[in-house]
């Protein structure tokens, strides 16, 4: 089980990570093993998959980050679908579709 789902690369701890972008079948197991996990997501649409994924709000809105050993998943949208490189800064979005996100594993490795 993971120990957060957020909506991009947070890693508010020192130490060591392996951050993995997964793809095909590794990326539908993931997405079928959030059920219960807590989310430190607030856009709405990204927020709106990830519960009907079966996540649940976070009890607070600040990740205070991970043990060594545990994972996260990382739910951001695919590079060159954001605005964020015309605006120069992130703008709300529309995101219908799980296929906008891509997933990430972070895993906190041994320092």
């Amino acid at each position: 089980m993971f120990a957060a789902i957020l909506s991009t690369t947070i890693l508010p701890v020192d130490g060591n990570y392996n951050v993995k972008t997964v793809t095909g079948v590794a990326r539908e197991e993931v997405l079928n093993g959030l059920n219960g996990v807590a989310h430190y997501i607030g856009h709405p649409d990204t927020k709106a998959i990830t519960e009907g994924l079966g996540a649940v709000p976070a009890p607070t809105k600040l990740f205070k980050g991970l043990a060594i050993g545990e994972q996260a998943v990382c739910l951001p949208i695919k590079q060159g679908l954001s605005s964020r490189a015309a605006e120069g800064f992130t703008v709300h979005q529309a995101i219908e579709e799980i296929n906008t996100l891509d997933v990430r594993v972070i895993t906190r490795l041994a320092d």
